[in-house]
């Protein structure tokens, strides 16, 4: 994998979005003919899609590969490993925005969308205030936390199949177990697994912005009028400073600024043990300790 370039959810509160997405974040949103959502924090077409049905659930992340050798070579690799690999064709191309795209289901029933060339114009993106600028481009739109039932097969799953390496792992304390945070660029982590449950579910959307005053503005705004219910402070695994703010559309977004990238010829993962205070991911107080 690339970067991680779409996620695609439904709801019956999809339409929040078009208040929610621009007036909290800056963000653009708009509505297709269908009553699916799309909103964007960059020059791509969307970065999330939000389809009206309900209940709320995560229906597929889209992995951009960058061109079509590679596309390729990542469609053999998950063929390989047993999962049936689908061509997307040309209606499933056009309603992704993209040029090309596969598909396949993962051991948790989660579809994964292979795809290159989705939709760019460069400076088309204003946002609705001058500060709403993300950090996107060869990082990818951000993460998704993700909670899974099994936790060991997921990050089989990841690493073995997806390619992905394995930045760093905290223990939450109870009753959250461990999160494990893999990489696929140089951000720190372009998905994280969260133990516990007895489905997949979509934990959070983390959105980073480029400047700290993007993040003072939102919080502002998501205090004032919605459950925040996490104030800003700065996490460990990555070094970013975030707020973390519930939606009406079953699962939460993290906005934050100033992640530490990963030098994977240096980095070297570490399993941070936070669960002596009270499983606070951001309390200075955790203690890293060499991995089990």
């Amino acid at each position: 994998m690339r970067t991680l370039g779409y996620v695609g959810v439904q709801s019956a509160a999809a339409a929040d979005w078009l208040d929610f997405g621009p007036r909290v974040f800056g963000f653009e949103a708009d509505r297709l003919a269908d009553g699916t959502v799309r909103v964007r924090w960059c020059d791509r077409a969307y970065r999330l899609a939000v389809h009206p049905q309900g209940p709320d659930r995560l229906l597929y992340l889209g992995w951009d590969l960058g061109d079509e050798a590679a596309l390729e070579a990542a469609a053999a690799r998950v063929a390989g490993a047993g999962f049936a690999v689908e061509p997307g064709g040309a209606r499933l191309a056009a309603e992704r925005s993209v040029r090309w795209i596969v598909s396949f289901t993962d051991p948790f029933g989660l579809r994964h969308e292979l795809f290159v060339g989705q939709e760019e114009k460069p400076g088309s993106y204003r946002g609705q205030r001058p500060s709403s600028r993300a950090v996107t481009g060869d990082l990818g739109l951000g993460f998704v936390a993700l909670r899974v039932p099994d936790l060991q097969r997921g990050l089989d799953f990841y690493r073995d199949v997806m390619g992905m390496r394995v930045s760093d792992a905290i223990n939450l304390g109870r009753p959250h177990g461990e999160m494990w945070f893999l990489r696929c660029n140089l951000r720190h982590h372009s998905i994280a697994l969260l133990e516990g449950g007895d489905a997949l579910r979509l934990e959070h959307l983390m959105i980073e912005t480029a400047t700290l005053e993007e993040v003072e503005i939102a919080w502002d705004l998501a205090e004032r009028e919605m459950d925040a219910f996490v104030s800003p402070g700065r996490r460990l695994s990555d070094n970013m400073f975030l707020f973390r703010v519930r939606t009406s559309t079953g699962f939460d977004v993290c906005y934050g600024w100033g992640a530490s990238q990963v030098d994977d010829e240096n980095w070297i993962p570490r399993y941070i043990d936070s669960s002596r205070v009270g499983g606070i991911v951001y309390s200075a107080a955790a203690v890293v300790t060499a991995p089990r």
